[in-house]
């Protein structure tokens, strides 16, 4: 079962922010969790992230003009939604780490900008690397065409994909799957990607073999609303491509921020995922909170 209590989302002010809270809020709704709105305050050199910069037309005393503005986004979530707001100062990713420790959030809601900050290291993989907390990412608008909508359990059906390399640490993100579906109109499918090579090799899992353990993770009430894939390739290409081709709103995966597995889910593979889909990615580590 999903345990989401507080959700945090770090907003930036830029024009993505709105549809970021409103995903946020609504993800909220559904789960009966509280949403922390969050704004830093950090001045970057030129090159730096435009979404993350202060800009020049911020002046007088930047505390207030924060708070009026996260009132302002804090006065458009709807009703039953407990919601309060924070204001730091120093550098992003060390501030939304830290902030996501104090609130103990279950999960963060970030949009990624495409663009560093920091040490030139991107603040949502520094979140996913240094945190220990499922995070939700989205795109710019632009780039992501399919949002999974939160808002009406009796809407029109989604796609989620939840990739699976078929290793304990990737279970907890197909729970979330799992969960999802029953609470959402959700066609789940369950995906595990066959690196090239690795069976001529005597390694990895046969079609047959992935297939047979991914339908084990099907409790009997999901069964006939789950699909299997099994695909041939890298595996970062795969779970985009498979999102593509399926329409979907989102990609559920695993996170093994914390470990050395040389498997097809290492950190590089969500990152790499992350660069080459066009929705939503619910990073989930195996000692996941929000599951």
């Amino acid at each position: 079962m999903i345990s989401l209590k507080t959700v945090l989302c770090p907003v930036d002010f830029s024009p993505a922010t709105q549809r970021q809270v409103d995903v946020a809020a609504d993800l909220c709704r559904t789960f009966g969790a509280k949403l922390v709105l969050h704004h830093n305050k950090h001045s970057l050199g030129t090159g730096a992230s435009v979404g993350w910069m202060w800009k020049a037309d911020h002046h007088g005393d930047r505390t207030v003009s924060c708070e009026a503005k996260l009132q302002e986004y804090r006065s458009r979530i709807p009703e039953g939604v407990t919601s309060e707001t924070m204001v730091t100062e120093g550098p992003v990713s060390r501030a939304v780490l830290a902030v996501t420790e104090s609130v103990k959030a279950d999960l963060v809601v970030l949009t990624a900008h495409g663009t560093h900050s920091d040490d030139h290291q991107s603040i949502t993989e520094r979140v996913l690397e240094e945190g220990n907390r499922s995070v939700l990412v989205l795109h710019e608008p632009t780039v992501e065409p399919r949002t999974l909508s939160f808002a009406s359990a009796g809407g029109e059906r989604q796609v989620v994909i939840a990739p699976t390399d078929l290793k304990p640490d990737s279970r907890a993100a197909v729970e979330l799957g799992l969960e999802l579906a029953r609470r959402l109109p959700i066609d789940l499918h369950l995906l595990h990607v066959i690196p090239d090579g690795v069976i001529h090799r005597g390694k990895g899992t046969s079609e047959e073999d992935a297939r047979r353990q991914m339908r084990a993770l099907l409790p009997e009430e999901l069964a006939d609303r789950a699909q299997l894939h099994v695909e041939h390739g890298d595996p970062s290409a795969g779970i985009a491509r498979a999102a593509e081709q399926l329409a979907a709103s989102c990609i559920v995966m695993g996170e093994h921020a914390r470990t050395a597995m040389k498997s097809w889910f290492s950190r590089g593979t969500s990152h790499a995922v992350l660069r080459q889909a066009h929705c939503p990615v619910w990073y989930v580590p195996g000692n996941a909170r929000a599951h």
